[in-house]
């Protein structure tokens, strides 16, 4: 699990309830912000259906596939 900060832009970049993808040398992480502007980082790739998470739809702190 990498747990390293790396600076991707302004929150302002993100779109409430959005998301953006950022490749890293650890592969794809998908960056989501939530309505009340809280960020959190996964990999981007759904586990279900082996889609972009990137693309799936913010809830909350949740995101469903997409």
């Amino acid at each position: 699990m990498m747990m390293n900060w790396i600076s991707i832009g302004t929150l302002s970049d993100i779109p409430r309830r959005g998301a953006r993808c950022v490749a890293t040398p650890q592969g794809k992480i998908a960056v989501f912000r939530t309505t009340d502007d809280q960020v959190f980082a996964i990999e981007d790739h759904c586990p279900h259906k082996g889609g972009p998470l990137s693309q799936g739809i913010v809830h909350g702190a949740a995101v469903t596939c997409p």
